[in-house]
């Protein structure tokens, strides 16, 4: 069998593949382009108005780059507005405002070549199956996980957005290529990464507490003396 059978049986077999090579070609050409840029409405251009879960596969990745100070909050409210979408099976669409949200072509290109690389890695592991949790059934449950994971990664602690995004990533993969294990082992990542997020915003809280205290214990003493 030569590369090219390789290729096709691949394809075949892992629906996600031409999906992600597909988007990698239509940015490749726009970033060639003279005075290239990308906004997020672009990126949903891209990717197709009712591809709701490769735009989710796309912003939880671009979740787990460092960026700017509110850039994590930016990415966690366009998961939350493309999950809102698919819950209520509307077209993806950003306001005018949100919509003009630059993004960095050149890392969202290699975002994608490394995508790419990474599903034909998981070809190997994943393949079509368990379908009952990645039909058009099991979408309501996905977009309802999407929509929580969204709310998890707007809270402004550190890192604690890692482990939800890559739960999210996992389940979209898995949407994608129809591999209901990998959809279960991303909801199991994505409900860790959850329950970590809301321990560290009760240590958080109970800190702040203990802080106020401390601090009014003491302006009493001072006070006092």
């Amino acid at each position: 069998m030569d590369n090219a059978e390789v290729t096709e049986a691949m394809q075949k077999d892992d629906p996600i593949i031409p999906i992600v090579d597909g988007i990698s070609e239509k940015l490749r050409a726009l970033a060639e382009m003279p005075d290239a840029a990308l906004t997020a409405a672009d990126l949903l251009e891209l990717v197709g108005p009712r591809s709701h879960v490769l735009a989710l596969l796309l912003f939880a990745l671009l979740n787990l780059l460092p960026g700017p100070p509110g850039y994590n909050f930016l990415m966690a409210l366009a998961m939350f507005a493309v999950s809102l979408s698919m819950l209520f099976n509307r077209p993806l669409s950003f306001g005018a405002w949100f919509g003009r949200i630059p993004l960095p072509i050149k890392v969202v290109q290699k975002l994608l070549d490394a995508l790419g690389a990474m599903v034909r890695w998981a070809a190997r592991i994943s393949a079509p199956r368990w379908r009952g949790m990645t039909g058009r059934r099991a979408m309501p449950f996905i977009a309802v996980c999407a929509v929580i994971l969204g709310l998890v990664n707007m809270a402004p602690i550190p890192f604690m957005n890692l482990i939800p995004s890559i739960g999210l990533a996992v389940i979209c993969m898995g949407v994608l290529n129809e591999d209901g294990k990998a959809v279960l082992v991303g909801v199991a990542i994505a409900a860790l990464g959850t329950a970590l997020t809301i321990v560290a915003a009760w240590l958080l809280v109970v800190l702040a507490f203990a802080l106020g205290e401390i601090v009014e214990h003491a302006v009493d003493g001072n006070e006092a003396d």
